[in-house]
């Protein structure tokens, strides 16, 4: 690993207040934010994923937000296909990608490399000598046929741009479910000079912001959205399983009412943060700050700027 291949996270668990500081830390240092949530990767279920609105980014660039329809499937390995790519773009340019989100395993196999098997990597070399005979026009010409909007994302004669657009492709065409990732398939150290950033708060002050957030959820409409969803029958197992879509099946087929469908939402948002917790304080080197210290946001700027420095 170079020196120069360094990587910001910032995690922590739901309403711990990520998405304020995210857009501080990142109009501070000059950084886009990259999502690490797996549920605001899906259009349409803005809501009820807390997902940042676009008047709300103070301009800020945001990646790995609305890149699939509900119907579509996405896993842990997508997830780190797409990040992986937009981490090597960044380094090329210099710049340091910045990671943003709460979903613990995706975080992890992307800091820690999880090998997706062998296979993958015999695949890959498969296609890229099958690739590597063709000239750059030609590449360029099928990753336009491939998708126009990804095509205008890569100049035309940067093939090694081009090479991984296809070849990330492909691979997502090929890959099947895949099982759990098992604690031997991570390297032991991190693949990149990381910086981990973990926000936390009391328990009780952040389950009082979480039930203060559902609150403000419904009164956004949640309840339409939810709706919407469940009556286009369309939803992939991923997308069924999102907080706050779930717990709404039970009031549409007429068992709950909206006050219990309110409370459980609340209830498993509660639980989740707890998971949260527990898988980063277990999985990850985290550098903690504890936001209800009004210096915390000071030394994270201070820690920042030296890690930057090293």
């Amino acid at each position: 690993m170079s020196t120069n291949e360094k990587l910001i996270v910032l995690i922590g668990p739901t309403a711990v207040g990520k998405t304020e500081l995210s857009l501080d830390i990142a109009e501070n240092f000059d950084l886009d934010i990259i999502s690490g949530d797996s549920m605001q990767v899906y259009q349409h279920m803005d809501i009820l994923t807390g997902k940042i609105r676009p008047e709300e980014t103070r301009g800020v660039v945001h990646h790995m937000i609305d890149i699939k329809k509900t119907g579509e499937s996405f896993s842990v390995h997508d997830f780190k296909l797409e990040v992986d790519d937009l981490i090597d773009t960044y380094h090329e340019d210099e710049k340091i990608p910045f990671i943003v989100g709460g979903t613990g395993h995706y975080i992890r196999a992307l800091i820690y490399d999880y090998d997706f098997h062998d296979e993958d990597d015999e695949d890959k070399r498969e296609l890229m000598q099958k690739l590597d005979k063709l000239s750059t026009t030609i590449l360029y010409g099928r990753l336009k046929d491939i998708s126009e909007d990804l095509a205008s994302g890569v100049h035309p004669n940067n093939r090694q741009r081009i090479l991984r657009q296809l070849i990330k492709f492909e691979l997502s065409e090929r890959i099947s479910q895949r099982p759990a990732a098992k604690d031997s398939d991570y390297q032991h150290t991190p693949k990149y000079d990381t910086f981990i950033i973990g926000l936390e708060r009391e328990r009780s002050i952040l389950y009082d912001r979480i039930n203060r957030r559902v609150e403000e959820m419904f009164e956004m409409g949640i309840a339409a959205e939810a709706e919407k969803l469940y009556l286009e029958h369309n939803l992939s197992t991923t997308a069924k399983g999102a907080i706050g879509y779930k717990e709404f099946i039970p009031y549409f087929e007429g068992h709950a009412s909206l006050q219990e469908v309110k409370e459980t939402i609340k209830q498993n948002t509660r639980q989740f943060a707890k998971r949260q917790l527990t898988f980063f304080r277990n999985q990850l080197e985290v550098n903690w700050y504890d936001m209800e210290d009004e210096m915390s946001k000071e030394r994270i700027f201070n820690d920042l700027t030296q890690f930057l420095r090293s």
